[in-house]
């Protein structure tokens, strides 16, 4: 009964999380972390490995060959285990950092950047450039807003049913703090360029956010948006990092980055629509303050 309580306690919410990493992803990284649990390994070195294995990726792909491929695909998939395991950790030992969070955050996003620049270099080998770049930039920009109009909805199905807010605004504020303290520092060179990237999503996520307060309860609000989230989450990044690595093991990674820009686009369109009217059936209680709307930061 404790294990079951303990692997509830390290996820976000089960009907937030993606349904991949519920069936695949979360339980195996959940293991892991009962190894490491009483160790001195901390969530930011988990983070650390992720994001190196993530980089490895792109790096096995830009060379175009199928073992290469093959390794690429494995490098993918512990970069998602890590990924979530650091997060579980943390959130069982409460010993999350801003820092932890900040290279959390861009785990996804650093790691999509190297893959999709591998995977333009080795796509260029067999077709051609121009077409293998421009397939691969369309395909990177739409994977990067499915994943942000999804972890969008997601915070604001967090913060409507179970409470959990993600303030932008303070955040920011936050974040501008420490960056404008380790400006005054020597070195630390990383954590400046960590913080200032994210300080840039943060802004991006901002803009994408209305400061509104829905007159809504939990309760509605998840029997509501509960199925719609469902459907939002197969945009997300780990639907995305799976169908890349199956795609990649029949060598036709091609064929992720066509469906990205088809299928993921179009459901997109579909579920971005239904979502604006489902949120413009609630009333408007008040606008939100300068510090309180919703954000991924």
């Amino acid at each position: 009964m404790k294990l079951n309580l303990d692997y509830k306690a390290s996820l976000k919410g089960i009907d937030a999380e993606e349904i991949l990493d519920l069936l695949i992803y979360r339980p195996i990284s959940f293991q892991f972390v009962k190894l490491i649990y009483n160790t001195n390994i901390t969530p930011n070195q988990i983070s650390t490995v992720a994001l190196i294995f993530g980089i490895l990726a792109g790096v096995f792909y830009a060379f175009g060959t199928k073992i290469l491929f093959i390794l690429a695909a494995i490098s993918f998939f512990f970069c998602n285990i890590l990924d979530c395991a650091d997060g579980q950790l943390a959130r069982l030992k409460k010993n999350g950092t801003r820092i932890g969070r900040v290279v959390d955050g861009l785990i996804d996003y650093i790691t999509a950047i190297s893959t999709f620049v591998g995977i333009a270099i080795g796509y260029s080998l067999s077709e051609s450039p121009l077409f293998a770049w421009s397939l691969t930039i369309f395909a990177a920009f739409s994977r990067a807003l499915q994943n942000m109009y999804f972890d969008n909805y997601r915070n604001l199905y967090l913060r409507y049913v179970y409470n959990v807010v993600h303030d932008v605004n303070t955040d920011i504020k936050e974040f501008e703090e420490d960056l404008a303290g380790l400006k005054r520092m020597k070195g630390k060179y990383i954590a400046k360029l960590l913080v200032y990237i994210y300080l840039r999503y943060c802004y991006l996520q901002k803009a994408i956010t209305k400061d509104i307060v829905y007159d809504t309860s939990p309760e509605e609000y998840k029997r509501k948006n509960k199925f719609l989230l469902r459907c939002w989450s197969w945009l997300g990044s780990t639907t995305h990092l799976t169908l890349a690595i199956i795609l990649t093991l029949f060598f036709r990674v091609d064929l992720y980055l066509l469906l990205t820009v088809t299928v993921g686009n179009i459901a997109f369109i579909i579920l971005f629509i239904i979502q604006k009217i489902v949120l413009g059936n609630f009333k408007i209680r008040i606008h939100a303050s300068s510090n309180s709307s919703s954000g991924n930061c």
